[in-house]
């Protein structure tokens, strides 16, 4: 497994904490401790560049019954400006549809609730520390990360690893946004306005307690991961953006399958567990007249677990939609 795909395959699954490590959101230097570097209009030299594919596609689906339509798109929440702007018949779909699901509305996301929900359930006591519980090895790995980007390593001793992963590695992301760009999550909420109805499926609180409910030890991987690999991050996350922009759901699921490989509590918890209720939701526009777009992570979409496989399990018509050639 390449180390960065852990945190990496988070940006394909949750979107409250990502939300909340934004550079716009109000910040807690307990929480947020490395910011992010500045954006110009340089591309670094170090960049991969995103290609350009032939055929601009995204991950779409159309779900078909006899009454009713309703078309999944799947996310990937940390944006970049060659996405934009979408492809036609992605952009097509939004506007045939009334009623626009997202895993949880960013618009009404209290950002300084959500540093509580952040600092309630990522920071230790005053009493106790991260080095409590990580070993001398990954303490010593995180004071040399510390060192080298010019950072209090004693503003980790706080964090509890899962959010000292997240606080290690969006900094590289943000490096790799020549454009700086919403999500696509973001880009159709702030589409819809105030002319068409949002439901979230998920609220932050829960998409909080996914990641931060995870095995102790699992969380120190993820951090180790994050420290040793951070020069790592700028390419996965491109490729990750590639795939979506070819539309390359296979590959998807390769890259996936090979970051969840040796984490399949990881991968229950922040997926499979979650893909259910997704499912249950499209089923209910089906059955209504409701002309649902639903968009959320592009990881919940693909497997043997994702929403596209438990819905053709149940009986429905399931199409990739690809653009006209």
């Amino acid at each position: 497994m390449r180390p960065f795909r852990m945190v990496a395959a988070l940006m394909l699954a949750l979107l409250a904490p990502l939300d909340g490590q934004t550079s716009e959101a109000p910040r807690d230097p307990l929480v947020v401790t490395l910011p992010a570097p500045p954006v110009t209009d340089a591309t670094p030299a170090d960049q991969p560049a995103l290609p350009e594919a032939t055929a601009r596609q995204g991950l779409m689906w159309k779900i078909s019954s006899a009454r009713n339509t309703v078309y999944l798109l799947g996310s990937i929440h940390l944006g970049s400006g060659d996405f934009y702007p979408l492809p036609e018949h992605i952009e097509e779909a939004f506007e045939k549809s009334n009623v626009l699901v997202v895993e949880v509305d960013l618009r009404r996301l209290d950002q300084t609730k959500l540093l509580g929900l952040l600092s309630a359930n990522g920071l230790y006591p005053l009493d106790d520390s991260l080095w409590n519980h990580v070993s001398a090895d990954t303490h010593q790995r995180v004071v040399e990360f510390c060192q080298q980007h010019g950072v209090d390593a004693e503003a980790f001793a706080r964090m509890k690893p899962w959010l000292a992963a997240f606080a290690t590695s969006f900094p590289s992301a943000a490096t790799m946004q020549q454009n700086p760009a919403p999500g696509i999550d973001k880009y159709f909420l702030d589409k819809a306005g105030d002319g068409m109805r949002v439901e979230s499926l998920e609220t932050a609180e829960y998409q909080v307690r996914v990641i931060s409910g995870l095995p102790e030890a699992q969380q120190e991987r993820s951090l180790r991961n994050a420290v040793e690999n951070v020069g790592q991050s700028v390419e996965e996350l491109a490729q990750l953006q590639t795939l979506w922009l070819e539309g390359d759901a296979q590959k998807l699921e390769a890259y996936l399958a090979a970051a969840m490989h040796d984490e399949p509590e990881y991968e229950k918890r922040v997926f499979a567990d979650r893909n259910p209720h997704m499912a249950e939701r499209a089923e209910q526009c089906l059955k209504s007249r409701d002309r649902c777009f639903i968009v959320v992570g592009a990881g919940h979409m693909v497997g043997k677990d994702g929403v596209v496989h438990l819905l053709r399990e149940r009986g429905y018509k399931v199409e990739r939609v690809f653009a006209p050639q």
